[in-house]
């Protein structure tokens, strides 16, 4: 845990803290003084959190609510930030509220008042949630990143299933139109000619067909809704192994970088960077904490994987470069993971500093070859 940056105010008014499930919710109500004057379980529904709102706001110039994160939160988020403005609703990141998952004596009613407690001491780890066109491009996005990893669980399938009869198709193939007729030929023959694997392999590319349908849908849904965001545009040009997708995926997930006071603190939120303890003299770093967006971190690490496939663009062929020789002194997996940590902290400096990506500084000088 580190030390505070600054010495926080604790709230004067009402705090609200709500442990928020899909059938109840617990809430604890903290006084001026961080004494408790009311605590007691509702039903989490809109009309019961108005209710309840209205009774205890009635007659009280301020008041502040909290709640976690978690997966059926947003509804209540929406209704709260309505009624008492957004500046008075605070979210907590479950995953840093440690004195909750770590309690040996875990329950609702606790939950509910340590929520309210550290949001009266000035304490409460928040977390960012996206409103308004930003919370459209985050479902579009999440939505187009699980079809297309069905679509290719399908397809790994498929290419199963025709191994072990002996066939087998190029990349190209997959990806373009005449290839994927000679698939189409090679799937008739096979359901004509091998019984249930026939059967199983017709089934697997009609499946295919259709997820081809659904990606095309959420892809054209994310690039209508990235359009009105200047700032991804700007990531796919400064930054090397940056789609549409991806940077779509960076800019939904965690939002503008200069909410974050660093470039180390905006790569922490990505969870790429290694823990760190120190204790008598003896400093570890551990595994990457995993902290933050898991989406954020996929599109980053595909960011680094699409330049290991780069063999003209001299950024990636640089980002390569890196790689290989960072591959002589640790493993493949924690090369990527670095790779990727470099250009979460380039994301900050290009909006929070407007530097552009200084390629030498981040993976050194591209190949010879490559700068020619």
């Amino acid at each position: 845990m580190k030390k505070l940056h600054r010495r926080p105010s604790r709230f004067k008014g009402m705090t609200i803290g709500l442990d928020l499930h899909k059938s109840l919710t617990q809430y604890s109500v903290l006084n001026e003084a961080g004494d408790e004057v009311d605590a007691d379980r509702i039903a989490s529904r809109p009309e019961a959190l108005s209710k309840l709102l209205d009774t205890l706001t009635k007659d009280v110039p301020s008041v502040q609510v909290t709640l976690e994160a978690s997966g059926c939160f947003l509804w209540a988020y929406d209704l709260l930030a309505d009624r008492l403005g957004r500046e008075h609703v605070h979210v907590a990141a479950p995953s840093r509220v440690r004195v909750i998952a770590d309690s040996m004596e875990k329950n609702d009613a606790n939950d509910a008042w340590w929520l309210a407690y550290l949001l009266w001491e000035g304490r409460l780890p928040g977390a960012f949630v996206a409103e308004g066109d930003l919370r459209e491009l985050r479902i579009a996005s999440r939505e187009l990143r699980s079809v297309v990893d069905e679509r290719s669980d399908l397809k790994r399938r498929l290419k199963s299933h025709l191994a072990q009869l002996g066939l087998c198709f190029s990349a190209s193939d997959w990806a373009s139109t005449p290839g994927r007729s000679r698939i189409a030929k090679r799937v008739e023959r096979v359901e004509q000619t091998h019984g249930v694997r026939g059967e199983s392999v017709a089934r697997l590319w009609g499946r295919i067909q259709r997820m081809d349908a659904e990606v095309d849908h959420w892809r054209s849904r994310v690039d209508a809704l990235s359009s009105s965001f200047s700032e991804i545009k700007a990531l796919q040009c400064q930054l090397p192994g940056v789609g549409p997708q991806t940077a779509a995926v960076i800019w939904s997930e965690l939002g503008d970088p200069r909410r974050y006071q660093s470039a180390k603190s905006y790569a922490k939120a990505t969870g790429l960077t290694p823990g760190y303890r120190e204790s008598g003299g003896r400093v570890s770093r551990g595994k990457i904490t995993r902290l933050g967006s898991a989406h954020v971190r996929w599109a980053l690490t595909r960011a680094v994987l699409s330049c290991t496939r780069c063999t003209r663009d001299p950024a990636g062929r640089a980002v390569r470069a890196w790689l290989e020789r960072a591959q002589k002194r640790k493993a493949k997996k924690a090369a990527i993971v670095a790779a990727a940590r470099k250009l979460a902290e380039a994301i900050w400096r290009l909006f929070a500093l407007g530097e552009a990506f200084d390629l030498t500084r981040a993976f050194g000088p591209p190949p010879a070859d490559a700068a020619a």
